[in-house]
Order: C-alpha cells, then sequence, then structure tokens
C-alpha cells in the first residue's frame, strides 16, 4: 500500500507535514534501492526483519524498532530470511529535518509495537482531497513521532518482575497521594526496595519518575479544588498532601503564573459567583 498526499505542496505550512504513507511486506530476500529525496522518512517494523544500509554502515531492524532515513540519505534496505512487514512515513514542512533531535530517535530505536491504527487512519486522511485530511495527517503524524520516542525499552531480565512492582507502586501513590506523609522514599521502603530501583523501573513503566508522579497526582487535586470548591486556600493544600502553605504557593505559581487566589479568581466557579 502506497499513498500521497493529493497536493504536491501542503495546503497549509505547518513545521511538519505528511508527504507519503505506506504498508509494504517484502519478500525474504527482497532489496529495495531508491534516490534520495527532501523529505524524512520514518519506518516501523511490524513484523520479520531487515536491515538498512547507510554509507558504510549497516542497521538490523526488527519489530517494535524504528529506523528513519534523513533527506539526502539513498534508499538501501535488505529483507530478511522471513520477509519483511513495516509501515512507513514521510515528513516534510518547515522543520522535518530537526525531528531525530526533537524526539530524541536513534538508529535503529525501541519503540515498541507498532500503532497499526494510526497508520490506518493515516491512510485514510491521505485518501481525502479536503483540507481537512490534509491537516488531520499532520496530527496523526505527530501523535506517531510522540509514540515513537516516548516508549521505552523493557529490560528482558525483569519485564514480569518490574512490571508489576511499577504497577503496585502506581496504585500504593494513586491511593494515598494526599497524606502528607507519602515520599518516594517511604514507598520505596514500603515495596523492600533501594529508591534508585523504583525510580528506573516506574519511568520505565510509566514514563515519569514516581516523585514526579506524585507531585502531579496532588497538583492536579489542588487545581480542581482551587477551581471547583469554596474551601481556603489552606485547607486545599492539607487536602493536597501539601501542608506548607508557602511551599502551595510557591507550586501553584510555578505551575500557573498565578498565586493560588488569583488562580481561584480565574476559574468558572468564581465567575459563575461574580455573575449570581
Amino acid at each position: 500500500m502506497l499513498r500521497f498526499r493529493l497536493h504536491a505542496a501542503p495546503s497549509r505550512a505547518l513545521p511538519l507535514n505528511i508527504r507519503s504513507a505506506g504498508h509494504y511486506v517484502l519478500p525474504p530476500g527482497h532489496r529495495e534501492l531508491r534516490a534520495p529525496g527532501r523529505f524524512l522518512q520514518l519506518f516501523w517494523c511490524v513484523a520479520g526483519w531487515g536491515r538498512f544500509v547507510v554509507g558504510e554502515s549497516t542497521f538490523p531492524v526488527r519489530p517494535g524498532q524504528i529506523f528513519f532515513h534523513l533527506a539526502g540519505e539513498p534508499h538501501d534496505l535488505l529483507a530478511g530470511r522471513e520477509g519483511w512487514e513495516y509501515r512507513w512515513l514521510t515528513f516534510d514542512g518547515e522543520h522535518y529535518d530537526a525531528i531525530p533531535a526533537t524526539y530524541a530517535l536513534r538508529r535503529p530505536h525501541a519503540a515498541g509495537p507498532c500503532p497499526v491504527a494510526l497508520f490506518d487512519a493515516l491512510d485514510a486522511c491521505l485518501r481525502d482531497p479536503a483540507a481537512e485530511g490534509e491537516l488531520r495527517a499532520s496530527v496523526l503524524g505527530y501523535e506517531i513521532l510522540l509514540r515513537a520516542s516516548a516508549a521505552a525499552p523493557v529490560e528482558p531480565d525483569a519485564s514480569a518482575s518490574g512490571r508489576e512492582l511499577a504497577a503496585t507502586a502506581k496504585a500504593w501513590l494513586d491511593a494515598r497521594f494526599t497524606d502528607a506523609r507519602l515520599n518516594v522514599s517511604t514507598l520505596a521502603a514500603r515495596l523492600r526496595i533501594h529508591r534508585a530501583s523504583l525510580h528506573r523501573v516506574f519511568k520505565t513503566h510509566y514514563g515519569v519518575p514516581p516523585v514526579q508522579y506524585l507531585a502531579r497526582l496532588r497538583l492536579r487535586l489542588a487545581l480542581e479544588l482551587l477551581a471547583d470548591s469554596r474551601l481556603p486556600v489552606a485547607d486545599v493544600a492539607v487536602r493536597c498532601g501539601l501542608p506548607d502553605a508557602a511551599h502551595f504557593s510557591k507550586l501553584i505559581s510555578r505551575h500557573t503564573g498565578l498565586s493560588p487566589r488569583a488562580y481561584r479568581r480565574h476559574s468558572p466557579l468564581a465567575a459563575r459567583a461574580k455573575d449570581s
């Protein structure tokens, strides 16, 4: 399957535009040689395996890994003995050449299972002759890049136990984050694991370290209570597990640019009270 944007140039110049996309299933030993283009091409391996050749370097790529060709690089790829299935898309636009650095992509890059549904949706958008289809294709392109960059490879020697440990830690934080005595050190002690190991395992499975996850839970509740309740600010701080009023005020200001009281004045609840 091969699909191109229905306009040679994008209808709307964006930092990233989708130029084309496809789904290839190559037989064993099949080789592709193509001239370079003025775009970046991203490949996501679905099944089988193959290898890319760039200059004098060879890069084997297996399921769950991605590879990219920069603008100006000739395409030279060879399917392995099992054959090779992959999805791909190409980007142009004002900043397509910055994709590898912006999304911290390597060659090859462990990204997890290919998001086939996103690629199918992208194909449908590229078939849409309206400008909306082209715009939606770019949105899906961003989502595919975020999926590729956000996925972290799970250590093969600890995947099952690590996943269970991370889930236990997450459930504990979700249930008890309003307790001011809870921190990552106490959680690690409760789980009988070193704090550094908890940090590593939790970040591997949830993309953020546990201390940041805990802070986000508390911040989310704080902003909700400030916006949707008439509780005094000091009570809000206590209910979020942040009883230090000065620290609470600095936290809200740092994230919103407003003091807790000013944030509350901008809330829908305050607006309704003013109108009533």
